[in-house]
């Protein structure tokens, strides 16, 4: 018997053997036996029929049907005797058989790939910090206070702090009705920036009851009229700004001027905008630390984890289910390159983890427990009993260490980065 390996990737490996009808008479052997157990021969009782008349009415047959479990045998033991880190089950991609003379064949099957490891310390990294501007604060503040405004009915539209319920008609260069163009009971907040200038012109000052018809454009640009019947006038009456509202705001009793509840809102948003930055460097560090490790992303490891995605993906309809209209391999196509990523950094952080000796300790899970207690509604000593047996969370703690230990390493430049008011959040 002759066995050849042979690397056709850096994670694929093919067996070649060749096995001469001496080699293969064993194998034949004990499939016949093993055929002769379950046969049905006239004269005879199950099983008991003699062997070298099996072998005349059913040798060749048997032979041929044995020739896959005799090469998976073979690949098998080699695998074991080699002591591969086998990956995937071998798929036979070639076989020629020749009655009385040999068999070859060929295995394919992938190896868990060589993963060295040396760039992952001194890593140059880019962290963000963002300055909150006053303007920011502001929108925040405005935000509050529309949410938690109060409406009163009112007859004209006087400025923008006012909500104008009104049906939309669509018409057509001639003033016609357009059918089944219309909205009815549209709330528009007229201090929206989103407005578009001819609809916030023709809102303006527009009373209970009145009909408008403004020029505007559809979405090709092409000029068209669009009727407005106002059906309510509302204004917007905001909250007084005191402590109660701040407390209400807040959750906190401490809070007693609009100084104070202004740097509050400041610290808040810092906090946020703290956390946006941290996963961004996180997220950097292991896409810099898989650019400066060549890492080979075996193909059971990318098939396994768009499977994931896939399941994810189902999880998130009502149903349960996949859309009806769900393309897989095209779903796949797209995501390939994240479920390589995902591979890579797997495998790098699975060295890493043995290179550096990471372990998980008993205040590792505790002070995962504490950050989660209030979230989940559930005691400190409850969760963390429940943390400590749960493989997802020791991964994440594990996962959390070893992106410590790059950025730990990593040569950090600070960049600053203005915040200030984007567009005005409404309400419809």
């Amino acid at each position: 018997m002759e066995l050849k390996l042979t690397d056709t990737d850096k994670s694929k490996r093919e067996l070649g053997a060749e096995l001469s009808y001496e080699d293969l008479t064993p194998h034949f052997d004990k499939a016949i036996e093993s055929y002769r157990k379950k046969a049905m021969i006239p004269g005879f009782r199950k099983g008991k029929a003699p062997l070298n008349m099996i072998k005349k009415l059913y040798g060749e047959g048997i032979e041929y049907s044995a020739l896959e479990d005799i090469a998976n045998e073979i690949f098998l033991k080699y695998i074991i005797d080699n002591k591969i880190d086998l990956l995937s089950k071998g798929a036979i991609t070639d076989m020629d058989y020749k009655p009385k003379e040999n068999l070859k064949f060929k295995i394919e099957f992938e190896v868990m790939p060589e993963v060295k490891i040396e760039n992952y310390k001194g890593l140059e990294l880019k962290k963000t910090k963002y300055i909150i501007d006053d303007s920011l604060v502001e929108d925040e503040i405005q935000y509050h206070k529309f949410r938690n405004a109060t409406n009163e009915i009112d007859g004209v539209a006087l400025d923008d702090e006012y909500i104008v319920t009104a049906d939309i008609q669509n018409l057509d260069a001639a003033g016609n009705i357009l059918i089944g163009q219309s909205s009815k009971d549209l709330r528009v907040y007229l201090g929206n920036p989103e407005i578009f200038p001819e609809f916030k012109e023709g809102f303006k000052g527009i009373k209970e009851g009145e009909v408008r018809i403004i020029d505007s454009k559809n979405a090709e640009g092409s000029p068209k009229k669009v009727q407005l019947t106002c059906t309510k006038v509302e204004k917007i009456v905001y909250p007084e700004m005191n402590e109660e509202f701040f407390q209400k705001i807040t959750g906190k009793e401490g809070v007693k001027t609009l100084d104070e509840f202004k740097a509050n809102i400041k610290s808040e948003l810092e906090k946020i905008y703290t956390g946006i930055s941290d996963r961004k460097l996180r997220a950097d560090s292991i896409n810099e630390t898989i650019k400066q490790n060549d890492v080979i992303a075996p193909e059971v490891y990318i098939n396994s984890i768009l499977k994931s995605m896939i399941e994810d993906y189902k999880h998130q309809s009502p149903k349960q289910e996949l859309p009806k209209d769900f393309n897989e391999e095209e779903f796949k196509k797209e995501r390939r390159v994240d479920a390589i990523l995902q591979s890579k950094w797997y495998l790098i952080r699975e060295q890493l983890i043995k290179m550096e000796n990471v372990t998980t300790e008993e205040e590792d899970f505790k002070k995962l427990a504490e950050e989660n207690a209030a979230k989940y509604n559930i005691p400190v000593d409850k969760l963390l009993e429940a943390s400590k047996e749960n493989e997802e969370v020791k991964m994440k703690i594990m996962n959390d260490k070893v992106l410590d230990l790059i950025i730990s390493n990593a040569k950090i430049e600070e960049v600053e980065e203005l915040k200030k008011k984007d567009n005005f959040r409404t309400e419809e």
